[in-house]
């Protein structure tokens, strides 16, 4: 902060939490349990001090895969619980899966719905898995957000999650 005063700066947004873990399930396929996305995503809460209810929006990994949105689903399920689920999309219909460079996309849109106050939507959304009622965001949605949950996943297990916070 002190930097950014002395530069006469803008600060777009803060990263106040960030977690990693690795469930080291497959090569290529994420734990069916969401192992890995779960620990991610309770320890960016733990270093942002943040409880589940304060989170405005998430902005999921979603790659419209069978195996990633089971194990994200379940994850975030058994984080937030079922009926207290913030709102969520998937931001990778509008730049296709950009592999390395995704999180660092998603990084941008996440710093975009805080500035503007929306939730993105989810383009190309037909139905929900049967194994869980999740429906994303279909609409831009106007509305405060204050702090975004970014879930990054990769080969090999490798489970990363940012949040972002408003100034």
């Amino acid at each position: 902060d002190n930097v950014v005063k002395k530069e006469r700066r803008d600060v777009l947004a803060y990263l106040s939490g960030y977690g990693n873990a690795n469930d080291a399930f497959h090569q290529t396929a994420s734990s069916e349990n969401g192992e890995g996305a779960f620990l991610a995503m309770r320890a960016a809460m733990q270093v942002a001090g943040l409880a589940p209810r304060e989170i405005d929006y998430i902005n999921v990994h979603g790659t419209a895969t069978v195996n990633n949105d089971l194990s994200e689903g379940r994850a975030i399920i058994e984080l937030f619980g079922e009926d207290s689920m913030p709102d969520f999309s998937s931001t990778k219909p509008y730049t296709g899966h950009t592999l390395a460079a995704a999180s660092a996309i998603e990084a941008v849109y996440s710093i975009l719905a805080i500035q503007h106050n929306v939730v993105f939507p989810n383009l190309n959304f037909k139905s929900p898995m049967d194994e869980f009622n999740m429906v994303p965001q279909t609409r831009l949605k106007q509305k405060p957000v204050k702090h975004v949950l970014s879930n990054s996943f990769g080969f090999g297990g490798n489970c990363s999650t940012l949040i972002f916070s408003g100034c």
